[in-house]
């Protein structure tokens, strides 16, 4: 749907343009071979000494159908993040026959484990079997910290159209949600909403302090009771049982994110490719649309090529909210940056709090290597920083460089 959504924005932005232009809708286009990008997202509560893990796997590039493909799952309780840690406990199961109510290209895993393994430094790691064309089997590794707390917890999120858990860490103000209660509890869940007017990444070369951490003060409580249904009116930054071992934060973002649907939102992530004075330009532009109608066609030079720079940066800045949303927008966040100006990595490794993201000689670019370091955070167990350095320079201003000379080969 995202990739329909993706050529139906285009087609508007390009009919608006002087002229009366029309893409041809007949021509071919040309699309590069993706591997799958499978994810695991999870919801867990915790109930008579067991914590219940509702686990779900997709491929985000939507390459392979993992409804389909997915076969089987085995999981390793460790006693640490190493394949040579001590095992605690393991199991092998086949995946149960889909239900109707299954997602297309979604799987969802039902697993309980026993309290007494859950607790630091426990990791569970679980492999997901997939059968590709060729009864080829491609097995995909995750792995997800035990903690002592996640007992304590005993309610979910659920989307209160469809009754499944909330996964991610980000609704829009379209969404509503229901709590649901573990063990028999009336208590109410206490919610406070913040601000969420965090700026985007600074450049990579940039040492210079970006975000200092800072006290947030809330705007606002409520209270909602198991069963209620929880409306989400303003944007902002909403925490979940603050001052608890289960806190969860919540980013609520416009309706139809992690999509970008209105030409103010295509205007925002252009950072990355413009000097001040251009965004100061650009911002002063009363008709938002000509602007980035402007923009665009300029750094492609003409408007089919522009047609496909378009499809190549949209696409990955919906990629990098989907990706790294945080207690801002993914696109805002340090990996979202590295992502929509660099494109995927060629490998990602990750010891401990650091994740890698190495990208290969090729011909656009030469090797260059970024690391990530995960950092506290109230709200998000996926804010990581960029670890910046100066010698970035070249590479930074000659990635955006061939941005702006109409390069999509990146």
């Amino acid at each position: 749907m995202k990739r329909v959504y993706l050529w139906f924005l285009m087609l508007v932005l390009f009919t608006a343009c002087g002229g009366g232009y029309r893409p041809p809708s007949l021509a071919p286009v040309q699309v590069e071979q993706e591997t799958p990008n499978i994810i695991m997202q999870h919801a867990f509560y915790g109930k008579n000494d067991s914590l219940f893990l509702i686990l779900r796997f997709e491929d985000v590039r939507e390459v392979l159908d993992v409804l389909q493909a997915a076969s089987s799952y085995e999981y390793t309780v460790r006693n640490g993040v190493g394949a040579q840690s001590t095992v605690v406990t393991s199991d092998s199961l086949d995946l149960p026959v889909r239900s109707i109510t299954d997602v297309e290209g979604e799987v969802t895993v039902r697993m309980a484990l026993p309290g007494s393994v859950v607790q630091e430094p426990n990791v569970l790691q679980l492999i997901l079997w997939n059968v590709l064309s060729g009864q080829e089997r491609m097995g995909v590794k995750f792995k997800l910290p035990l903690t002592q707390q996640m007992l304590r917890k005993n309610y979910l999120l659920e989307h209160a159209k469809t009754g499944k858990p909330l996964f991610q860490n980000y609704v829009t103000t379209a969404d509503k949600l229901v709590v649901k209660s573990f063990g028999g509890g009336t208590d109410p869940v206490n919610v406070q909403r913040f601000a969420a007017d965090f700026g985007p990444a600074l450049p990579p070369m940039a040492v210079e302090k970006g975000e200092v951490p800072r006290t947030l003060s809330a705007i606002d409580t409520k209270s909602f009771y198991p069963g209620d249904t929880i409306r989400f009116e303003e944007q902002g930054l909403y925490l979940f049982e603050p001052n608890t071992a289960f806190t969860r934060g919540l980013l609520v973002l416009p309706n139809h994110y992690p999509q970008i649907t209105k030409t103010e939102e295509m205007l925002q992530p252009l950072i990355y490719l413009t000097t001040s004075e251009e965004r100061e330009a650009l911002l002063r532009e009363a008709d938002t649309k000509a602007a980035v109608d402007k923009f665009w066609i300029a750094t492609g030079g003409d408007k089919n090529v522009a047609r496909d720079l378009i499809r190549k940066f949209y696409s990955r800045v919906e990629m990098a909210n989907k990706l790294f949303s945080s207690h801002k927008a993914g696109w805002a966040t340090d990996r979202g940056m590295i992502y929509i100006i660099y494109g995927e990595p060629t490998n990602v490794s990750q010891v401990g709090s650091n994740i890698t993201w190495i990208y290969r000689n090729r011909e656009t670019a030469p090797y260059t290597k970024f690391v990530f370091t995960k950092k506290e955070n109230t709200f998000t167990e996926n804010h990581y920083e960029l670890v910046r350095r100066r010698d970035y320079e070249d590479s930074w201003y000659s990635s955006v460089a061939k941005w702006r000379a109409g390069k999509i080969n990146m």
